[in-house]
């Protein structure tokens, strides 16, 4: 006979007893198993955990009476999130972890997604929490993992005609995604090699491309959207091995980070340092800066040529001055690249808006970019300057030549020299 499969239930006790007891009787309804932890630090349980609070600060390397006597419950429940994370690594590593969800308020939906962001992506995570709306901002609690937050609309302090059923909606939520969850990179998914591309919308026709040249040739493109949060976890996924290469071709991320844009992240292409990971890198969104209105962007910026994408974003034409630094950024990271790579620039437009007759076409700055790049970038990393527009076809052909030519195991040199404008 199987082995039930088992959810891990997180909320401190104290306050959130009853309501925890109701999602726990929920999900067992499905068949599951189930283990109610508590990292709770004051008052005391309404309910049993099978994972006390005194277990979790035991966890941490502490004990509770020790952090209850400092006096400090910042420290407590820092010690108690520590405590936590390891308690939810030790349970998905023997097996006893195929699915968490967690109910609370600000304190308790950080220290619940924290343990989330502990597992791997791939395993269920559900977030019932107070605050999952309006202006809180949702970064810090999923970072780059795959948190589902939902919001409960009441406070969770007593189940009532309005709590019930929401609550009941995030147990049947993490049952059917526990009961139906596959093992995460493993199976037929898994058989092919995947090769790792970021995209934004204005740069989607290229990858789109690309992708089905690839797929054709028995690989698994996965995509991830140059938004802030999908960079940086394409490279945290890159640190764990999980693609065989990389085309960096939206590399928007890095230039939005240096105005403070919507869509900025920090230390991008730093993976390419730390792993020895073919690498096809381009330039595009690097021709925009991202706020969400014209009239929310700093007011230095106000006067600039723009393009509304949406009602929530609004793309700011950056000066050539701007996108020399981002390109020095990028450089800087490229010339401490440990494995084969290429760098591919689009001469006619980085993004949708950058071309002749568009709202953000910006030529001087593409040229400052191109000419920077030349100057700058380390000698053994060749450039194939294309006289095209990073949305054409001929250019997308570019970019897949070059990832081929770098998986089949061939100098970059050799392969940019293949699709080289004559001189």
């Amino acid at each position: 006979m199987a082995k039930k499969r088992t959810v891990v239930i997180v909320a401190t006790l104290d306050t959130k007893g009853a309501e925890a007891a109701f999602v726990r009787d929920e999900i067992t309804a499905w068949g599951l198993d189930t283990l109610l932890v508590d990292p709770g630090v004051l008052g005391s349980p309404s309910v049993e955990p099978d994972i006390s609070r005194y277990d979790v600060a035991r966890a941490a390397g502490t004990t509770l009476e020790a952090l209850l006597a400092q006096g400090k419950k910042g420290v407590a429940i820092a010690a108690q999130t520590e405590g936590l994370c390891r308690i939810v690594q030790d349970l998905y590593a023997q097996g006893r972890l195929h699915g968490i969800v967690s109910i609370g308020g600000g304190q308790g939906t950080s220290i619940g997604t924290a343990a989330m962001r502990a597992l791997p992506i791939g395993v269920p995570k559900v977030m019932l929490s107070t605050i999952a709306s309006g202006r809180f901002q949702f970064g810090p609690y999923v970072g780059t993992k795959d948190i589902c937050m939902m919001h409960s609309v009441t406070d969770i302090l007593g189940l009532n005609v309005i709590s019930r059923p929401i609550l009941r909606n995030a147990a049947n939520a993490i049952a059917g995604m526990a009961l139906r969850a596959q093992p995460a990179f493993e199976g037929e998914e898994a058989a092919r090699p995947a090769i790792a591309i970021t995209m934004l919308g204005i740069t989607t026709p290229c990858v789109m491309r690309v992708k089905a040249r690839l797929e054709e040739g028995g690989y698994e493109v996965v995509p991830f959207h140059a938004n802030g949060t999908s960079g940086p976890a394409m490279e945290k996924l890159i640190d764990e091995g999980r693609f065989k290469a990389v085309i960096d071709l939206s590399t928007h991320e890095v230039i939005d980070n240096q105005h403070g844009g919507l869509a900025g992240a920090p230390n991008r292409l730093e993976a390419l340092t730390r792993c020895q990971i073919p690498a096809v890198v381009s330039v595009g969104g690097s021709d925009y800066l991202l706020f969400e209105t014209l009239q929310k962007a700093p007011a230095h910026y106000q006067g600039r040529a723009h393009m509304v994408h949406n009602a929530q974003m609004t793309c700011l034409a950056p000066t050539p001055a701007e996108m020399v630094a981002a390109a020095r950024e990028m450089i800087e990271r490229l010339n401490r690249a440990l494995g084969p790579t290429i760098v591919a620039l689009p001469l006619k437009g980085f993004s949708d808006p950058n071309q002749e007759g568009r709202e953000l076409w910006v030529p001087e700055g593409n040229r400052a970019v191109l000419e920077t790049f030349r100057a700058e970038l380390r000698s053994d990393i060749p450039i194939v300057a294309a006289n095209l527009h990073l949305n054409d076809p001929a250019f997308a052909a570019i970019i897949a030549g070059c990832m081929e030519g770098l998986l089949r195991g061939e100098p970059p040199a050799d392969v940019a020299a293949r699709f080289q404008a004559p001189a």
